[in-house]
């Protein structure tokens, strides 16, 4: 019977324990720490997968490294794999079908795939946020009733803008499995209340884990769709995630969430007083300009003003009246001049000035006679005293009759002139009230009344009717 037994070879018995493993355990994961990492120009790749007390082969060949998440030395992996035995050194391995990273490089790797397709979908593009209002009234936040997060926003706002407080508490779980649904549920319940004008969704800093619920999906979308601008403070300044993303603003922590959203007390009270200031010129310079205004528009007003119109005019009319009567005045002056002057020359021309002055020219002949006494002289002096006597009595008669028609011409033209004689003759001056002197008729004179000068006395008239001067014209007779 010893020479019956069954002899195995080497690699018959590798062969065995390998097709033994594979049939047993099929496929499985396990999870460990990559050490050993090797690269071949082949593609495959060769490690170790280690915990703290032991470690196996693993064999990642290149077809199957599309299933494989990038790795290296040191990452804590997950691996979907069959256990065999490589035949040619009896070494036991891992045959690897998926590769993933295990905490929080499993996370990291979820952070990334899910960043990676909402920013396909645009859910990061700044066109989509909402822009924060200039100034916030009324507040809401979204975190722990635990914990230091709510009164570390309430001090930062009682510093800066205490008016904002007391802000709008929608309490939820920051951390956990139900941190998400509760995250979305107080973000929904904003939008539809819509009595704050900003949200702000914080928390205090932790790892990848504690901070998972603002990687959720879940949560992104619900601040996307939110109507009212949200800012998130979560973490520390080095800590992002999906929710700051896609929130409307950023801010590094939750206090500078709170300063985000609070404008400076001290700032806006300077800019306040710098406003009054601006203000209180930009009016002083506005009331000045408007008195400036306003005195000129007096000015123009005076000037143009009807009173002030009537009284140029009375002066006008004053003026007016004034060279009328010293015209009227001159005029009589130069007839009464001239009347004199014909006057005088009248005089002497007269016939009897004429007379006397032939009579004292022949009492001189006559005196001469008598001094030289000739008898024939004196007989041709008579005759010649007479001749010279009928031509005197011819030259006087003729003189005197031209002058006597010269001196009725001037005398006629004389009355002609004289303005009373006018008067005299039934005419009148027609006048305003104010001593506008009429010489027309007048449209605008209907209903007028006017005062008329005659050679004796003055009337006052209301006018009845006016014909102009084509109007009587027509007017048949």
């Amino acid at each position: 019977m010893a020479n019956e037994r069954s002899v195995l070879s080497v690699s018959e018995l590798n062969q065995q324990a390998d097709d033994l493993l594979r049939a047993a355990l099929g496929a499985v994961w396990v999870e460990g720490e990559v050490s050993n990492l090797k690269r071949y120009a082949s593609g495959h790749r060769y490690f170790s997968l280690k915990d703290a007390t032991a470690s196996i082969s693993c064999t990642l060949f290149r077809g199957q490294s599309r299933n494989a998440a990038a790795f290296a030395d040191g990452d804590r992996v997950q691996i979907l794999g069959r256990a065999g035995v490589y035949t040619a050194r009896g070494q036991f391995q891992l045959i690897v079908e998926r590769l993933e990273a295990a905490g929080e490089g499993r996370l990291l790797a979820e952070f990334q795939r899910l960043k990676a397709r909402l920013l396909a979908e645009g859910l990061f593009e700044p066109e989509r946020k909402l822009p924060l209002p200039p100034l916030v009234h009324r507040l809401g936040v979204i975190t722990s009733p635990q914990g230091d997060v709510r009164h570390d926003i309430a001090r930062t706002l009682a510093r800066r803008f205490p008016l904002l407080l007391p802000f709008k508490l929608y309490p939820v779980a920051v951390q956990g499995a139900a941190a998400a649904p509760q995250i979305v549920r107080a973000l929904e319940q904003a939008g539809e209340e819509a009595v704050v004008d900003v949200l702000i969704l914080a928390r205090g800093g932790g790892s990848l884990e504690d901070l998972w619920a603002f990687n959720e999906e879940t949560v992104a979308r619900a601040i996307a769709a939110c109507p009212i601008p949200v800012v998130t403070g979560i973490g520390h300044e080095t800590d992002t995630t999906i929710a700051d993303y896609v929130a409307d603003l950023r801010a590094s922590t939750p206090t500078a969430a709170a300063e985000a959203v609070s404008p400076d007390g001290a700032m806006l009270r300077r800019r306040l007083a710098e406003s009054r200031t601006r203000m209180r010129q930009a009016l002083a310079s506005q009331l000045r300009a408007r008195r400036q205004s306003l005195a000129q528009a007096l000015a123009r007003l005076r000037r143009m003003h009807p009173g002030r119109r009537l009284e140029q005019h009375l002066l006008r009319l004053d003026e007016l009246r004034g060279r009328l009567d010293r015209g009227v005045r001159r005029q009589g002056e130069r007839q009464r001049s001239r009347l004199r002057q014909l006057a005088l020359e009248l005089r002497l021309h007269s016939p009897a000035h004429r007379i006397r002055t032939f009579q004292a020219r022949l009492q001189q002949l006559r005196h001469r006679l008598l001094q030289a006494r000739p008898s024939r002289q004196l007989q041709l002096q008579r005759g010649r005293l007479e001749g010279l006597h009928e031509r005197l009595r011819r030259e006087v008669r003729n003189r005197l009759g031209r002058d006597r028609s010269r001196l009725d011409g001037v005398a006629g033209r004389l009355r002609a002139l004289d303005p009373d004689a006018v008067l005299q003759r039934g005419y009148s001056i027609l006048m305003t009230p104010d001593q506008r002197v009429i010489r027309s008729a007048e449209p605008e004179l209907a209903n007028a009344r006017l005062r008329a000068r005659l050679a004796r006395g003055e009337l006052d008239l209301q006018v009845l009717e006016v014909r102009t001067q084509s109007a009587a014209r027509k007017k048949p007779v």
